[in-house]
Formats: structure tokens, C-alpha cells, sequence
């Protein structure tokens, strides 16, 4: 097989993990990973970073194999025809094979006010500035946290646990609408030891400075506005004309090759399935990253690419730094009925699958992959 340059747009979980998988391989490949900072972000911890108890951040060049070349920058447009990378720098990257894993972010355009009055958790300067407005509140002080699935959840669960200030989550609708009944039972108990006011089925009409106006007309008193919810990818493939979907996220075959061009394979939560999407995760993302990187590989040894097969295990969701739910689920991510786990062991899990994620593809044999 002829040695090939392959470039990795984005070094999150997905591109971290694409990039692990390459340098194991015995073919020969020339990888060069680009992504905007220098360091890995741990998206899975920026709750933690925002309560200041957790960095949330790695050198990348201490995750990267050595063999990987490591561009701090980013790209404009992405020419597929040229099969070329132009960047903020003004320079351009060419590649013969791009795993496009630019992940995703916290949409500013998803409530009216989020841009001017609230903050996120969606990224490593949205957290930074989150952790910043935090420290600011006096003990006095309301955290309105909006969004009710895992991002929401956790952030509520780690604020409430400082318990430096009041905290609520407002969730357009049930509480861990992708658990199980037992599951959500279980976090509305932890809410309510906790302290935490939960609102469900009420919908966000507006965010105000010091204000959540809910679409039923009643006004909440917030002196920070945390939005946890409406995540979507960079604008990057759809403004560089690659086919994508509403979202923006580009769309790609079963083996996760682009619809657009055989030379781009996506990965993580910047690629879309046609069918059968796979859910925003780190989860997902880590696997799709070592698949992206075999596709490529067979691609280039003459193979057919494999397709993704779905191998969830299920929703670690960390209620603070002691306690967490485990929700089990099938392979094609179904929440088992009575699958759940949690309190001090749940919690003790959540960390270890934390600390080892980063360490996937660099054990062994041990290749984290759903081909």
C-alpha cells in the first residue's frame, strides 16, 4: 500500500482517537492533526472545570502518538476538489484522505438572550468564561441551568454540590428523556435531596439580564443563565458546500465516508448517518474516530470500507463528585428497563471511564472500534 497524507481536522475525542488508531497501524501513513489549541479538551469535565474542580485540559502533544505532527490552527473552508485545507493562517494543508472531527457547540442563536446574558459549557472558552461569572455571584445568588439531558444534569448536579448558590434547571421536557422510568426517578430524588428546583415541560421563551422569561408567560429571577442544551456543529462543512444536514453536520455513508467526497470520512459529533443518526457523545465519538481511521486504511489497501455497528453500553451520568447513575442500555442505545445503577460505586465507575477514555487505542492489543 502506497504511504498516504492523511490529515485530522479537530483533535476531540473522536479526532484523538482516529489519530491513536493510524499510528498502530502497520501501514504507512503520514498524519498531521490540526486543531485550533494545543491542548486536548475534556469535554466530558468542563461542569467540573466551571466548579473549579477539575483543569479539563491535556497537552495534546502528551495524548498524540509521536509519529503524529500536531498544526495548532484552523480552517476557513475546507476544497474538497483540491482536496486542500485553507486556514486562519493563510496557509493551506493538503491531504489525501481528511477525517473531518470538528466536533460540536452550544448554539448562541437557540434562545433569544443566550449570546447577551447567558453561559455555556459547550467548549473550553465558553467554560472559561462560565467558571469566571461563577466565582463572581455572591452566596445569595440563583444558577438557572436549562437544558435536561445529560450536559444540564451533570452541570446542575456539580453547581448544587458546591452549594455555594441556589441552583434550578428548567428542561423544555422530562428530566433524562432518554432514560429509563426508573432512571429518572432516581435523579428527581437526587434533585430534590440536593436542593436542586427542577422544571419540567416548560419551555425557554427568552433569556433577560438577571431574567428567564418561560413560554407560558412566568419570569424567573437568574443571576447566571447556563444553557446546557441545542447542540450543533461548526458551520464549516455546510459554508465549504459539502452536503449536510439541518444542522450542519456532515452527512456520511454507514462506513462514515462524506456523500460528497470519497476523501473525506467524518467522525464524532460533527458527522451524520443517513440513517439512524448516532447520538452526540463521547461515547460515540471515540469509536467513530478508530472506524474513521479503517476506513481509511481499506480504502487505501483496495478494501471495502466496514459499516458503523452500534455497540452502546449505556449513560454515565456523574451527580457530583460522589455519587452518579449508571443507565445500561442495547446496543442501539435502548434504555433497559431496570438497568440502573447508582450512589458512591456508580460514581467510582464514572470517574474510571473518565481517566481511561483518554487512554483508548494505547493499551495493547485494545482497540475501542464499532466496525
Amino acid at each position: 500500500m502506497l504511504s498516504a497524507e492523511i490529515v485530522v481536522l479537530g483533535a476531540g475525542y473522536a479526532g484523538l482517537s482516529a489519530a491513536k488508531h493510524f499510528a498502530r497501524s502497520r501501514h504507512r501513513t503520514s498524519v498531521t492533526v490540526v486543531n485550533p489549541r494545543a491542548d486536548f479538551v475534556e469535554r466530558i469535565r468542563l461542569h467540573q472545570f466551571m466548579a473549579e474542580n477539575h483543569p479539563a485540559v491535556k497537552p495534546l502533544r502528551e495524548l498524540l502518538p509521536p509519529s503524529a505532527k500536531l498544526i495548532v490552527d484552523a480552517a476557513v473552508t475546507v476544497d474538497s476538489r483540491n482536496q486542500q485545507l485553507h486556514m486562519t493562517s493563510g496557509d493551506v494543508i493538503a491531504y489525501d484522505y481528511l477525517v473531518y472531527a470538528v466536533g460540536s457547540r452550544t448554539r448562541s442563536d437557540a434562545i433569544p438572550g443566550v449570546a447577551e446574558h447567558a453561559v455555556t459549557v459547550g467548549s473550553w472558552d465558553a467554560a472559561c468564561v462560565a467558571h469566571q461569572r461563577l466565582q463572581a455571584l455572591s452566596p445569595t445568588a440563583i444558577v438557572t441551568v436549562i437544558g435536561g439531558g445529560l450536559t444540564g444534569i451533570e452541570t446542575a448536579a456539580e453547581l448544587a454540590e458546591l452549594g455555594t448558590v441556589a441552583v434550578r434547571l428548567v428542561t423544555s421536557g422530562e428530566l433524562g428523556t432518554t432514560l429509563s422510568a426508573r432512571a429518572r426517578a432516581q435523579l428527581r430524588s437526587h434533585f430534590s435531596a440536593a436542593g436542586v428546583h427542577v422544571i419540567e415541560h416548560s419551555s425557554v421563551a427568552e433569556i433577560r439580564e438577571g431574567k428567564v422569561a418561560l413560554a407560558d408567560g412566568t419570569v424567573l429571577s437568574s443571576d447566571l443563565t447556563v444553557v446546557a442544551a441545542a447542540f450543533a456543529p461548526p458551520e464549516l462543512a455546510q459554508d465549504s458546500g459539502l452536503d449536510v444536514d439541518a444542522a450542519g453536520a456532515l452527512r456520511v455513508d454507514d462506513a462514515l465516508v462524506s456523500v460528497t467526497s470519497p476523501r473525506i470520512i467524518g467522525a464524532g459529533d460533527a458527522a451524520v448517518l443517513s440513517e439512524r443518526p448516532l447520538r452526540m457523545s463521547c461515547q460515540a465519538a471515540t469509536p467513530s474516530g478508530v472506524h474513521a481511521a479503517d476506513t481509511i486504511l481499506r480504502l487505501l489497501a483496495g478494501r471495502p470500507p466496514r459499516p458503523v455497528r452500534r455497540k452502546f453500553v449505556g449513560h454515565g451520568i456523574s451527580l457530583g463528585r460522589h455519587n452518579a447513575l449508571f443507565q445500561f442500555t442495547t446496543l442501539g442505545d435502548q434504555p433497559l428497563r431496570h438497568a440502573v445503577m447508582a450512589g458512591r460505586l456508580a460514581a467510582f465507575g464514572k470517574e474510571q471511564i473518565c481517566r481511561i477514555t483518554l487512554r483508548f487505542g494505547r493499551i495493547g492489543p485494545i482497540s475501542f472500534s464499532w466496525s
